[in-house]
Formats: C-alpha cells, structure tokens, sequence
C-alpha cells in the first residue's frame, strides 16, 4: 500500500463531517459511475480479509492531527489544576511535527482553533462558522407541504470552513488496483457532485489536488497506532489496557441510486472506535499503515455492500505498561 496526501478546499457548506467511512462510500459509487460496476467489484475482492484497495482519513487541517483520545497527563497535560483543564480541552490540533516525538511533549505545542488560525490574514479567524438552516418536510408525492405532510418545520445545522483553510486526506492506496490518477479523478467528481447531506441543494463541494509537502518523521520502536478515521477494532488482538478510544455508532444509509431500491435506505446501525484512537497490538507490523477490518452484512437492501472499517494509522510510542 502506497501513503498518498491530498490537500483538500472547500467551496461550500457542509452537512456532514468530512469522515474517512463515509467519504470512502461516496467515492464507491463515484467509480461504479466512472470506470463501471465490474470494476468496482474487482476493487472489493478480498475487502472483508484484510486486504482493502484503498483506506481514507477524516479530513484535518492542513499540518495537523486532531488531539489523540488519551488522558490528559500522557501528552504533557496538567490534569490536577481544575481552572486550567477547561483550557486545556480547547487544545485540540497538534502539528504533524509532533510524530516522533515523545507523547508528553505534545502538550507544549497543541494549539487550540483560534491559535491553529493565527496565521490566517482574515479578520475573522475561526475555523468553522456553524449556521443553522431551516427545512420542511414535504409530501414525495404531490411536492408539496400540504395535508398528508403537513406542515413540519425543522432546522440542520451547516458548517462552513474558513475560508483561508486547507484539509489534508490521507489515503493508504493499492495501486496495483486503482491508480493515483484514477483516485484523483474519483475525489474529483465527488467533489464537483458534493458530499454528504444537502450535496443535492449545493453542499459539501470542494476542490482536490495531490500534495507533495514532506511526510511526519517517524518513531524509534513504535507499539501503538494513532487511528486517523473510525475503525472496527472488534476482535481483533489488542493489549486491552492500552487501548484508549471512544465508541462511535453509525446509522447509515445508502446513497447514489442506491436509495431508490426496494427494501429501504437505511443500513444495519455499526460499533466502531471514533477517529484518534490510540490502540495497541499484541501481534501485527506496526508499520503497516492501516488497521481495522472491513465490515460486511451492513444492509438487507444490498447484501454486498461493505462499510470502512479499517483506518490509516500514524505509529506512536506508549509510556505505559502493558496488561
């Protein structure tokens, strides 16, 4: 597998985060609509044992990781002083240049969204600008709000990026499989089409273009991974008392053309770890660049259908002792 960076801008609003799951099934029907349904299939042989085409990240600012989900005092933290923990929970990025070091050096260098933009010549310089946007739900059948529907306000919560922001993606990618150029093309229609909800009224579009700024260092004697996307860690051989993250429950639902068959949109709901776990093997390569499983048996609509459970991972060094 083959770490490849991409650096993301976004263009519009959005309604959904900007997750490696969910952003690897918009990029399955992107490719069953460019390169055909067979090819699509070839992509997914062996997915569910380990052997994936492609694992995507969340979406991070550029230069930074998202604060691993650890205690405070293993990156440095001061937890004892109550004033200063409400302070500290705003320290949220931490600069890529963090990888390699020791984890309780972390602390004097994670900035919260005001310090992240700091650099940023606009006058305002928060990260996200959160809007509330008004709907009403509508009767399918007449397009209208009228009787049968009824009248049912109700709001989404949008998002738009700072506008001087740039995202990295961080893909692992077989590209004996699916080459550079065709995954370029693929996160290019996507982003043309727009992802997540509301893609249909305007949101989620972005541009994306291929990054060639220098990768992390790497550590002396790695024994954890730092998860950059919900996996599904089930089952799998970990040192259980070394394993920090928190529990992330997907209801998903089928997109594309897929909604308009029979038998419902909704999947079966999912378990994962959110992104930024911190998790230990007992046996694996720990530099291997992705962990996690692929997840089948997610919808009774589409049986073959799958779900990322597997997430690119940066390896770090945990000072504590195993179980």
């Amino acid at each position: 597998m083959q770490r490849l960076i991409f650096t993301l801008q976004p263009q519009t609003a959005f309604a959904t985060p900007l997750s490696g799951d969910t952003l690897f099934g918009q990029c399955c029907w992107a490719i069953r609509h460019i390169y055909g349904e067979d090819k699509l299939k070839d992509l997914l042989q062996g997915y569910t044992d380990n052997q994936p085409f492609m694992v995507m990240s969340n979406a991070l600012p550029h230069g930074f990781l998202a604060r691993p989900t650890l205690p405070g005092y293993l990156l440095g933290f001061d937890d004892n002083d109550a004033k200063q923990r409400k302070l500290q929970k705003a320290k949220k990025w931490f600069p890529h240049s963090l990888i390699g070091k020791p984890l309780k050096q972390w602390a004097i260098e994670a900035q919260s969204d005001a310090e992240m933009m700091q650099s940023s010549d606009l006058a305002d310089q928060r990260y996200l600008l959160t809007q509330a946007q008004d709907h009403n739900s509508l009767n399918r059948q007449t397009g209208t709000t009228g009787k049968d529907a009824g009248f049912a306000p109700f709001q989404r919560q949008t998002f738009w990026y700072n506008p001087a922001i740039k995202l990295s993606l961080i893909i692992e990618l077989d590209e004996q499989r699916l080459t550079a150029a065709e995954l370029l093309t693929v996160l290019q229609q996507v982003g043309l089409q727009g992802y997540g909800k509301e893609a249909s009224c305007g949101l989620g579009k972005f541009e994306i273009t291929v990054d060639e700024s220098t990768r992390p260092a790497t550590i002396n004697n790695p024994d954890a991974w730092l998860t950059l996307a919900p996996c599904a860690p089930q089952g799998l051989s970990w040192h259980s008392q070394r394993c920090y993250y928190q529990v992330l429950t997907r209801f998903g639902r089928h997109g594309d053309i897929a909604v308009h068959q029979q038998g419902g949109a909704f999947k079966n709901p999912l378990l994962m770890a959110a992104g930024f776990a911190v998790l230990s093997p007992k046996q694996a390569d720990i530099n291997q660049g992705f962990t996690g499983q692929g997840i089948t048996g997610v919808s009774q609509t589409i049986p073959a259908s799958v779900h990322q459970g597997y997430a690119p991972v940066y390896p770090l060094r945990l000072e504590v002792d195993h179980d």
